[in-house]
C-alpha cells in the first residue's frame, strides 16, 4: 500500500501525555488531508489501553468541542 506507515506501539507515562500525543496525531492528519491525503487512524487496544485519551487530544487538536 503505497503512502503507509504504521507507528506500532507507544508507551506513555499518563492521561495527558496521550492526550498531547492525540493532538499531534490531529495535526499531522490535518497535514496529510491537505495535501490531499485521505488519512485513516485505526486504534486497538485493550480496555485501559488509553484509547479514549488519545482520542480526547485528538479531538482538542482538531478543534472538537462537544
Amino acid at each position: 500500500m503505497e503512502g503507509f506507515s504504521a507507528m506500532g506501539q507507544c508507551h506513555l507515562g499518563d492521561a495527558e501525555a496521550t492526550k498531547a500525543l492525540g493532538r499531534e496525531l490531529a495535526r499531522e492528519l490535518l497535514a496529510a488531508a491537505g495535501r490531499g491525503e485521505a488519512p485513516l487512524l485505526l486504534l486497538q487496544g485493550n480496555q485501559g489501553a488509553g484509547k479514549t485519551c488519545l482520542v480526547q487530544g485528538l479531538a482538542e487538536g482538531l478543534g472538537i468541542e462537544e
